[in-house]
Formats: structure tokens, sequence, C-alpha cells
């Protein structure tokens, strides 16, 4: 019989405006649109996006009233990426011209990381973990 296992864990992000956030992970993270999900009439824009990058996969859902779930109100959302060579990744923010909350930092845990927001207020911290 086999083993039940985890096979991976999705990141489900509330933005407030899917097209913007479309753009905006495109732009500063290198992130490609592979799914969109829209309808004609009632969100012509998209309610629900999935963006890939290398290993990293980000799912984006529109904040969409009424709210069934606290989860998916715009800016409430964490996203952290682990990524090799932080100082380029650095440089890639910073030259999009995205504001950066906390520049690169040490940290206690092992990492070096730093601190930026996305569009809809959904902080995000990119950390490289120390080689062991």
């Amino acid at each position: 019989m086999r083993q039940p296992s985890l096979v991976r864990a999705v990141l489900v992000l509330p933005v407030s405006n899917m097209t913007e956030s479309i753009c905006w992970y495109s732009k500063v993270l290198g992130l490609d649109l592979v799914y969109l999900h829209n309808d004609p009439v009632d969100d012509p824009e998209g309610n629900y996006a999935i963006l890939r990058r290398d290993g990293a996969e980000v799912h984006l859902i529109l904040d969409e009233p009424p709210r069934v779930h606290p989860w998916s109100t715009a800016g409430s959302g964490y996203l952290f990426l682990l990524v090799r060579d932080i100082d380029a990744v650095f440089d890639r923010v910073k030259s999009s011209g995205t504001e950066i909350a906390r520049g690169i930092c040490k940290e206690d845990w092992g990492a070096r990381a730093f601190l930026l927001t996305d569009p809809s207020g959904n902080l995000i911290r990119i950390a490289e973990e120390f080689a062991s």
C-alpha cells in the first residue's frame, strides 16, 4: 500500500486588481502567467491567476465582495521566497522602480533577506539561506 504524502504547497495571495498584480509580479519578480481564470461577462480581467518561475509558483485571487473567507482580503497575504543570488534579485527589484520596505539584512535564522510589498499591500520577504 502506498503511503500518503504531501506533494507540494501552493501560496494564494489576495489582490485588489488582477491585471495590475499580474504585470507587477511579471516585471518585478520575473514570474510568467501560466493560467488566468476569467469570464467575459462577470470577470473579464480575471479573478484567479497562476504565475511561475523556476521552482516557484504563486497563485493570485481577486478580492471580491462578498468575502467568504477573511484570508481573501487584499493586503492580508505574506509571500516568503527563497532564492539563489539574493544580490541579483535585489538589484532586479530595485531597478524595476519598486520601493524596498527594508534592504538586505542578515537574519538570525541563517539567511540574508529583504522586504517589499506588492501593489495590493501583501508583504513579500525574499531570502537566501547561508550555505551550510
